[in-house]
């Protein structure tokens, strides 16, 4: 029991330290901008995607080359003729040159180019769709360790007040004022407060960890969400704003836009390999033979323009047209699920926001109420109206409503982001707003979010009773 008392005041220590050293959200994404390996990727993957474009808008310049050969040669005919330079001889020939080719029509790297292009716009808007994705990552992240220290705050704090009722409990008994039964059920409430907490401090490490992934620091200390933080409102623009503000900007319904266009390209593109081609070429060249040749040394030079007209690929190039259609029709569809889901989404997103602000308000009045409660179970046990079972689930009433207000308030903020980003309105600003919301001189504990309830009663063996509550001496 020692033990137990020892890592019971570490893990309460550790729930309500301030964090005047720790990081707040702002500097918690700016940290997994710099760290977080995915993300990195991501803006990798994007500069690799742009280059396309360029790639397929340089078939459509002029193309050079040039090229230079120089070779040794010897001869030794079975019949020399000299006036033929048919002798036994050794020489060395040399040339160089230069080609260019322009090209004059060809439907297929025009339609390329303009798929090309249509997939840079669509890599772009998936890159934004992925960043906002990343802040929605890095802000549940980061929520997700402060609701998991809360829930250790209370889960302390409960096992701490069942701790003492359990001590209370155990006196009276000596003194004959309560039964054995009363004692082993104080013990069995604290035991399954001990299992809560133990829970509890799981949850922080892995919460901890999994921010600590992204932001390659520590997070153990992180600028609370303050007690004034407006986390009751409800969206004040009505929902069809979100709802048409997810038509024109989600980014994933801009990318699959995109990928439908590029998709129409690409049949384009194929059913221009039935169209001839049209080049114009042009080359320079001189020549060396040593001596060998004398007519073809010096220089010559050709220009002309290069017709090709396809004739017959067996059956390849119809084949290719009828896959480009079928891909052209699944990016069709999938742009349309794009839209509906966005819909879909916004509007959810949207109740849920509404459902959130009221619930923070009704959890907050939970928490008086269930205040209340336990004082007056509380008294009701010194008098002798109530047993102990009824205090000790007053008790855990309380920490349960308190829990419950702590995660509703992280839930509106959570889900403002994503009804944000639903709408493809999330970006950095949000991060900042967000972060003036926090107090970076705050600390965790059973208090921190109703400064005004004060620590429930049951912490001595005579608690003050409130003006008002009917009481009646305890018959022995």
């Amino acid at each position: 029991m020692r033990f137990l008392s020892s890592r019971l005041v570490l893990a309460v220590s550790l729930a309500t330290i301030p964090s005047l050293w720790g990081m707040d959200l702002q500097e918690a994404f700016l940290a997994a901008e710099q760290h977080d390996a995915s993300w990195l990727a991501t803006q990798e993957q994007l500069r690799a995607s742009v280059e396309g474009e360029q790639q397929a808008r340089s078939a459509l310049l002029p193309n050079f080359s040039a090229q230079s050969a120089i070779s040794g040669n010897h001869i030794n005919p079975a019949e020399p003729i000299p006036s033929f330079g048919l002798y036994d001889r050794t020489f060395t020939s040399k040339s160089y040159g230069i080609q260019a080719m322009q090209p004059l029509f060809n439907a297929g790297i025009w339609r390329g180019y303009h798929q090309a292009q249509a997939l840079t716009s669509q890599a772009k808007a998936e890159f934004e769709a992925t960043r906002q994705n990343f802040i929605l990552q890095v802000a549940t992240a980061y929520f997700s360790v402060l609701r998991a220290q809360e829930s250790l705050a209370y889960a302390s704090a409960e096992q701490q007040a069942i701790g003492r009722q359990l001590e209370q409990t155990r006196k009276r008994f000596e003194v004959g004022m309560a039964s054995i039964t009363e004692v082993h059920e104080a013990q069995a409430a604290f035991d399954t407060s001990v299992a809560d907490r133990i829970g509890a401090l799981s949850l922080v490490s892995t919460a901890q960890a999994q921010l600590d992934v992204l932001t390659g620091g520590s997070s153990e200390h992180l600028a609370i969400l303050g007690n004034d933080a407006p986390v009751h409102d409800a969206p004040k623009e009505p929902e069809s704003f979100w709802v048409h503000q997810a038509e024109t900007n989600n980014p994933q319904i801009i990318a699959d836009q995109f990928a439908y266009k590029a998709a129409q390209a690409s049949t384009q593109q194929h059913r221009a390999e039935y169209f001839p081609t049209l080049n114009l070429v042009s080359q320079w060249q001189h020549v060396n033979t040593g001596g060998a040749d004398p007519l073809q040394d010096g220089n010559n030079a050709m220009i002309g323009v290069q017709l090709n007209v396809p004739l017959y690929s067996g059956g390849a190039i119809p084949s290719r047209v009828r896959q480009a259609l079928a891909l052209e029709y699944a990016a069709r569809d999938r742009l349309d699920f794009a839209k509906r889901q966005a819909e879909q989404q916004t509007h959810a997103s949207y109740l849920l926001v509404q459902t959130d602000a009221a619930r923070v308000k009704a959890r907050q009045q939970a928490v008086s109420s269930s205040q209340m409660a336990l004082v007056a179970t509380q008294a009701g046990y010194d008098v002798g109206t109530r047993d102990i079972v009824e205090v000790m689930q007053a008790q855990k009433d309380l920490y349960a409503a308190r829990s419950a207000y702590a995660n509703a308030r992280y839930d509106y903020v959570l889900d403002g982001l994503k009804l944000k980003a639903s709408a493809g309105l999330l970006s950095d600003m949000d991060i900042r707003q967000l972060n003036s919301w926090l107090d970076d001189k705050g600390s965790i504990n059973i208090n921190s979010l109703n400064p005004e309830l004060q620590a429930p009663v049951e912490q001595g063996p005579n608690p003050v009773i409130p003006k008002g509550t009917p009481t009646s001496r305890r018959h022995s």
